[in-house]
């Protein structure tokens, strides 16, 4: 009961900072296609067999789940998210507590919220929902690295951090990079409470066990579908096929993740170091040490990853929040502070309400807030077939069309990374589907750099020859187009 004031504070922050977007179906493409996917798995579709993608099925199962709430699903994923980033809120407290004063604790919990929107987290992106698992992976693992206790207390400690791991690992694999980081920790506190190799080598194995599970329990569902091929394919080996080169460096993209990223980067920084001052027990500064090493762990899991995309960063925001609390622990009126200085904690809070904000109102400008969406899925007609070159993967769910492809997320076909990463030819697979003629048609009026240029032309040799413009709606700089098959 002492935590519940914490806990109710930090649920109504999520919902506070994160309900202008409730009821939006288009706050980010990647949990449109999500919600696709959940969808269409309650109705019998197999993923990676009838629809296909890179991740995890744990992800569709979760989002399968929230179709199952019933309503339209939109408000649904969203709440359920949000209830996910207060729950994770709640841990980062928890954690903080390890290593700061209980306010510095909940101070990090309310910055981890307000962070998630500058970083493409004001929806459902996988980071969010695989953040909690991750969240309760490392408390537990703490717990062993602070307070071993029995080789039965840090066995039973580390199975639980290492099954939580496996979970997250089945809602996006990269949580395997934080993952590698909490069995050494493990390893290493059996190590120091003197554990015998005996104990060491069986522990490894278990734990080891523990965080493959959930990936074998669902490979072993595919294989028993006569799926294994297509499981391992999509989850394993097409991420090497794609050609993340095709459009440029990457490098400027990760200099604009670490610019944003700075103030809580630094404040993690500055947070370890004052908690190390601070310390005075070996078990906080054994906490300590394992936070920075996760932080560490979870930056060197997003530089080797390469894509560096903003979303990417969503992990960093889960360890990076629990180093500064000691930071943001610290009175406002501290007496050890130069009276110029700038209190960190409503700095760094009032840094994060501005990252989420700008964003919103940058997100609503360039993606809408779903009226341009729903008013192309009005204009095609109950039961028709729609295909989205170029556009939202919503529509398939708003409009309830048969799928004409298992490649239904338009960069899968349209993108140039894409050319062999799918296991099959996309510009072929294209020919395939538009010589089926889908009813429906959307692509977008102008190219994008990413755009696959023999992609395009045969979808303007297609459109060319057989369909006409019925409606278009405006998003952002660029005009959605829907085209109807001509009689």
């Amino acid at each position: 009961m002492r935590d519940l004031p914490a806990a109710l504070a930090l649920l109504a922050l999520a919902f506070l900072a994160r309900g202008l977007f409730f009821g939006n179906p288009v706050v980010e493409s990647d949990e449109q296609f999500y919600l696709l996917v959940g969808d269409r798995l309650l109705g019998g579709a197999l993923p990676y067999r009838d629809i296909w993608d890179r991740k995890p099925v744990g992800l569709f199962l979760v989002y399968a789940a929230i179709r199952a709430l019933g309503g339209e699903g939109i408000v649904q994923y969203q709440v359920v998210a949000t209830l996910f980033a207060a729950a994770t809120a709640f841990l980062v407290f928890r954690i903080g507590a390890e290593v700061a004063p209980r306010r510095g604790g909940l101070l990090a919990g309310a910055a981890y919220l307000l962070w998630l929107g500058a970083f493409g987290g004001e929806g459902g992106q996988a980071p969010v929902l695989y953040n909690l698992p991750m969240a309760a992976a490392a408390w537990a693992a703490l717990r062993a690295v602070a307070h071993p206790g029995t080789p039965a207390r840090l066995l039973g400690l580390g199975a639980a951090a290492m099954l939580a791991t496996g979970l997250a690992m089945q809602v996006k694999y990269t949580a395997v990079f934080e993952g590698a980081f909490l069995g050494l920790a493990l390893l290493w506190a059996a190590w120091r409470a003197r554990a015998g190799w005996p104990f060491l080598l069986l522990a490894s194995l278990a734990w080891a066990a523990c965080a493959l599970l959930p990936t074998a329990a669902a490979l072993a569902a595919y294989a028993a579908l006569g799926e294994a091929e297509a499981f391992l394919f999509a989850n394993f080996l097409s991420i090497f096929r794609r050609n993340t080169a095709a459009l440029g460096s990457s490098l400027p993209r990760l200099a604009a993740m670490a610019g944003l990223l700075l103030p809580l980067g630094l404040a993690a920084v500055l947070g370890l170091r004052q908690g190390w001052r601070e310390a005075t027990g070996a078990p906080r500064r054994r906490a300590l040490g394992f936070v920075a090493g996760w932080s560490a762990a979870a930056v060197l899991g997003v530089l080797l990853f390469g894509t560096y995309y903003n979303h990417y960063a969503l992990p960093l925001l889960l360890p990076l929040s629990v180093a500064a609390a000691p930071l943001l622990g610290r009175p406002l009126q501290d007496p050890g502070a130069r009276a110029w200085k700038v209190p960190a904690a409503p700095a760094l809070l009032a840094l994060g309400a501005v990252a989420t904000i700008v964003p919103a109102i940058l997100h609503l400008r360039s993606r809408g807030d779903g009226s341009e969406v729903r008013a192309l899925a009005a204009a095609v007609r109950p039961g028709a077939t729609l295909y989205v070159f170029d556009g939202e993967s919503i529509l398939y769910f708003l409009t309830r069309s048969p799928l004409p492809t298992r490649y239904v997320f338009p960069t899968h076909l349209n993108d140039r990374r894409e050319a062999s990463g799918i296991g099959v030819d996309p510009v072929a697979e294209l020919r395939r589907v538009l010589a089926s003629r889908p009813d429906y048609v959307v692509t977008t009026d102008r190219t994008r750099e990413r755009i696959n240029p023999a992609a395009e032309a045969v979808l303007a040799e297609a459109l060319a020859g057989g369909y006409r413009v019925v409606q278009q709606v405006r998003i952002g700089s660029r005009q959605r187009l829907l085209y109807a098959r001509l009689p």
